[in-house]
């Protein structure tokens, strides 16, 4: 599931794709030519934010084959779904992102239906963030409540996690902060599954406002503690520094 400006508009501290994900993805395509399984999976650990997208590439490639013709040749739409599934296996079996080849077997399993629910799914998504960006949380909790009926069954956990920020993020501003609090934990259990490190990080900060909303100190410093270092990994020095002194805020009583 590619991300787009459209789906970042979801009230969250989402981080830019890395500036090497295309070198990423040239070196994946050399490897896998080259069934070099060492090599991919050294560089699925160099590069951890770029595998999903660089897999991701494989899997709507081969859809979008499918979509824009009947006539569409079967090898290539094979060929990309079995280096997509190469990759997936090769980063599951070397140690990171476990949910990936189940995302990626379930996504060349689809029959056409559940292609056009894929689809439903991430219009949804988007629909969602539209919503809140014009101010109608309810709007958008209920698009993003249908995205998540449509990606889960799927196994279309990347769609899944865009449904449950965008969930989290609705639910917020709505002021239901516990049914925002569980949302944004699974949200962020499935970014980080997945390697989305950006994803994870704004689901944290998510969590961070509904525990406290709720008077869950401790559990909100504890996602505090672990938001701190993804600031850190990702760049954002603004947050980090309001992420700072809130830790110190949380910090229990000496």
């Amino acid at each position: 599931m590619l991300l787009t400006p459209l789906l970042l508009t979801l009230g969250s501290l989402v981080a830019p794709a890395p500036a090497d994900t295309r070198e990423v993805r040239k070196q994946f395509v050399e490897l896998a030519g080259k069934q070099d399984r060492a090599g991919v999976q050294a560089l699925w650990r160099a590069h951890p934010t770029a595998v999903l997208p660089a897999i991701d590439a494989d899997l709507e490639g081969s859809l979008r084959l499918r979509e824009k013709s009947a006539d569409a040749d079967p090898a290539a739409i094979t060929a990309l779904q079995q280096r997509a599934l190469w990759g997936a296996t090769a980063a599951v079996e070397g140690g990171t992102h476990p949910l990936l080849l189940d995302y990626a077997s379930a996504f060349v399993g689809w029959n056409e239906a559940e292609q056009k629910r894929f689809r439903e799914g991430q219009k949804l998504v988007g629909a969602s963030g539209e919503a809140l960006a014009k101010g109608d949380a309810q709007a958008a909790l209920e698009a993003a409540q249908q995205a998540l009926q449509r990606t889960g069954p799927l196994g279309d956990w990347w769609g899944s996690q865009m449904a449950c920020d965008a969930i989290a993020a609705a639910e917020a501003r709505l002021g239901h902060h516990e049914k925002a609090l569980e949302s944004a934990s699974f949200a962020r259990v499935l970014a980080r599954d997945l390697g989305l490190a950006g994803d994870e990080y704004g689901a944290l900060r998510k969590m961070v406002e509904s525990a406290r909303a709720l008077g869950r100190t401790q559990r909100a410093r504890a996602a505090c503690d672990a938001a701190l270092p993804l600031a850190r990994q990702l760049g954002d020095e603004a947050g980090l520094k309001e992420l700072e002194a809130l830790h110190a805020q949380l910090a229990p009583a000496k």
